[in-house]
């Protein structure tokens, strides 16, 4: 069996997605701690530690969680995207980047059998690329072998375009990414994931369903999502421009996505952690007005619907949906890592 740490754990999507695949998940480790109650709550026996990478000694670590020597591992570790995102606005002053260089000291001082990063695309070209290259360097010394590629998770099952940098890397064997499906007609669509959630108002919660709840609207808002067409309509297809933000009135070719319905049959809009904002993208229900759920926010990211989230706000638990792994794409990211190891065990039996 392999043990893993999910560092960057979040509100659990990337371990979920491991152990619906069968991968022990002993761990998320992270530095906030208004994620426990979510982590906790829904991906038991797996601990929550509420740590600084930056002060974790992984020997350490792995002896009060257990690991013993010969024991099989995996480290993951789905550093902050927003660095490396093309949309940051801070470039290169952020502090974050370095942090995987931080994970690249862990896997260092003692490294495991298997290793996983996810992040934006940007993580290993200008945004990122010189920390990127120094990681690699570090997993070249230690004698990894890798795949790494960009992965568009409506390919793997989960109903949203959303672009990843993955890297899968082995101790020992080989190790290859998951294969795509790329027949556009097998993509799982809006539809299919969230037309059989009760209808709400903007403001209101559902109790069939955790986390069914939308955020309430400002008048004028409401007003636009109304006069915007059903199933993917779009704020340019507004006819009485008057009622629109006065910035889109003078720029109406900017930020086209905002006040955007989502399309029925067809995958969703990469979510954020700004996802149910009808103001920060394409996050308007396609037929409801209003923006999606939280709970439809989830299934979007393929949590199961009896994946509960705890917070104190909409915009807090939004963060925590939006920053996550599609559980599907970790599972079958999961499944590639224990095929890589149930190869490598052949192996040595053959030999």
């Amino acid at each position: 069996m392999i043990k893993a740490i999910d560092f960057f754990c979040g509100a659990g999507g990337l371990t979920r997605g491991l152990l619906n695949a069968g991968i022990k998940v002993l761990a998320g480790v992270d530095n906030d701690e208004c994620l426990q109650e979510t982590y906790t709550y829904n991906n038991k026996p797996s601990r929550f530690i509420n740590r600084d990478i930056n002060t974790i000694q992984i020997c350490e670590l792995r002896e009060e969680l257990g690991i013993q020597t010969g024991d099989t591992t995996l480290y993951a570790a789905c550093t902050p995207c927003q660095p490396f995102s093309t949309l940051s606005r801070r470039k290169g002053n952020d502090s974050r980047k370095i942090l995987l260089l931080t994970f690249a000291r862990i896997v260092e001082e003692c490294p495991p059998d298997f290793i996983l990063v996810e992040n934006v695309p940007g993580i290993n070209n200008a945004c990122g690329k010189e920390i990127y290259e120094a990681f690699l360097s570090v997993l070249k010394k230690h004698g990894f072998l890798l795949m790494a590629d960009l992965l568009d998770a409506k390919h793997f099952g989960v109903p949203q375009t959303r672009k990843r940098f993955i890297l899968l890397a082995a101790k020992q064997g080989s190790i290859s990414l998951p294969i795509p499906q790329t027949d556009a007609t097998q993509l799982a669509t809006v539809r299919e994931c969230i037309e059989k959630y009760p209808e709400i108002a903007d403001g209101e919660e559902s109790k069939v369903y955790p986390n069914h709840v939308a955020r309430k609207l400002q008048p004028h808002h409401r007003r636009i999502v109304k006069a915007v067409p059903k199933d993917g309509g779009s704020r340019r297809d507004v006819t009485d421009t008057s009622i629109l933000l006065k910035c889109h009135q003078e720029k109406p070719n900017a930020h086209t996505d905002v006040f955007g319905r989502m399309a029925w049959d067809a995958p969703g809009p990469t979510l954020t952690c700004r996802c149910t904002d009808i103001y920060s993208g394409r996050f308007t229900h396609p037929q409801q007005d209003r923006g999606i759920s939280l709970r439809e926010a989830a299934a979007l990211q393929t949590f199961g619907d009896d994946y509960k989230f705890f917070g104190t706000s909409i915009s807090g638990i939004s963060r925590q949906i939006g920053n996550a792994v599609p559980v599907k794409l970790a599972e079958q990211l999961g499944q590639s890592i224990i095929n890589s190891f149930q190869h490598g065990r052949e192996t040595d039996y053959a030999s």
